[in-house]
């Protein structure tokens, strides 16, 4: 038998985000027990509702049946985006959103307090594999980071790891680049070291770049992909604008 490394020889329970270039840019998926960092575009509010979505498909189909809990600190969820992307997985909307489980934070100390202490009563009540942190860092730096605020993000680092790592789940922080750095993240040097995994992404007019950062396995490498076309969605128009429209006509 020749010789096998460790790493390959384990197996990793991994949970395929339904993009194909940040999967393959991590190596099939995000691993359960670590900590994710994406930072940059905007756009990965978006990414984040795919993940969401596409982690309730079944194993089979590269999901893992299971529902999410967000703390969301920045108003990011729509509900028009989660209902494209459950029709683009087949999925119905409506169980889709009922297995999105939200707590939202208005302020920095709302998120403190969500994320030390109610954690485990979240996941006492919702059996899920998946943590999403929007905005951790960034409501923070909204407000203006002052000593306290730098204790807050060390102790929510160091709280996020170890309870990702003792429930077996995904935990996926996102936030904005560096202003001084952009391959930087805008966070705390707690948040940065105790995220395993930096995902830089980056939006052109065209492209989604993915820039993978840091990674206990692989090297610094980039995928990207062409931007999603959104299927036009049906909507309601007001019985004036069928009739504007016959008087046209005629």
């Amino acid at each position: 038998m020749s010789f096998q490394t460790a790493d390959k020889l384990a197996k990793r329970e991994m949970l395929q985000t339904g993009i194909k270039p940040l999967d393959s840019l991590l190596g099939g998926g995000l691993e359960m027990g670590l900590t994710y960092l994406l930072y940059g575009s905007r756009t990965i509010r978006e990414c984040l509702h795919r993940i969401a979505v596409h982690a309730q498909l079944p194993p089979e189909k590269g999901g893992m049946n299971t529902s999410s809990i967000l703390i969301d600190s920045e108003n990011m969820l729509s509900i028009e985006t989660l209902t494209h992307w459950s029709f683009e997985y087949g999925l119905e909307p409506e169980t889709v959103m009922d297995n999105i489980f939200v707590s939202r934070a208005f302020n920095s100390s709302q998120t403190y307090d969500v994320v030390m202490h109610q954690l485990d009563s979240f996941f006492e009540r919702v059996p899920t594999r998946l943590l999403l942190l929007p905005g951790l860092a960034d409501i923070y730096y909204g407000e203006g980071v002052k000593a306290e605020g730098k204790q807050h993000m060390t102790h929510m680092a160091h709280r996020l790891m170890t309870f990702t790592l003792k429930h077996n789940i995904v935990a996926i922080i996102t936030g904005s680049s560096s202003q001084r750095y952009r391959y930087n993240p805008q966070a705390g040097h707690g948040l940065k070291h105790s995220a395993q995994v930096h995902v830089y992404v980056e939006e052109t007019k065209d492209r989604l770049i993915f820039n993978l950062i840091k990674h206990p396995q692989y090297p610094l490498r980039k995928e990207q992909e062409d931007k999603p076309n959104r299927k036009m969605m049906a909507a309601t128009h007001p019985l004036s604008f069928f009739l504007d429209d016959l008087e046209e006509k005629e």
